[in-house]
């Protein structure tokens, strides 16, 4: 003896099926590309350490010993360390604001 069932959904027509179904277009959350970010945090770094050279912000206003540094010297070292410093700072605001786009 076999017992044939009809299906759940037997009384429903196919079209009925795709109209009662809606399609929304859900936009990703937006996350930032870290490259960008830290590029611009060296570029910035190595301006303010620049600039900190040039204007003599770290000059010895009484030196005892002759410098063997020329000045554009210090506007590399101070660029370098700047660039490294907000390039950091800056990749951590990167992740920040990625764990943050995350969360919503």
């Amino acid at each position: 003896m076999d017992v044939v069932t009809a299906p759940v959904c037997a009384d429903r027509r196919p079209e009925d099926s795709l109209a009662s179904r809606t399609v929304r277009s859900v936009k990703p959350a937006r996350r930032p590309r870290f490259l960008p970010f830290i590029l611009t945090g060296v570029v910035l770094g190595f301006v303010v350490g620049a600039a900190l050279a040039l204007g003599g912000w770290f000059a010895d206003p009484n030196p005892t010993v002759a410098s063997n540094y020329a000045p554009s010297s210090g506007v590399g070292y101070l660029g370098v360390m700047g660039a490294l410093l907000f390039g950091l700072l800056a990749a951590v605001i990167a992740v920040l604001v990625d764990r943050r786009a995350d969360r919503t």
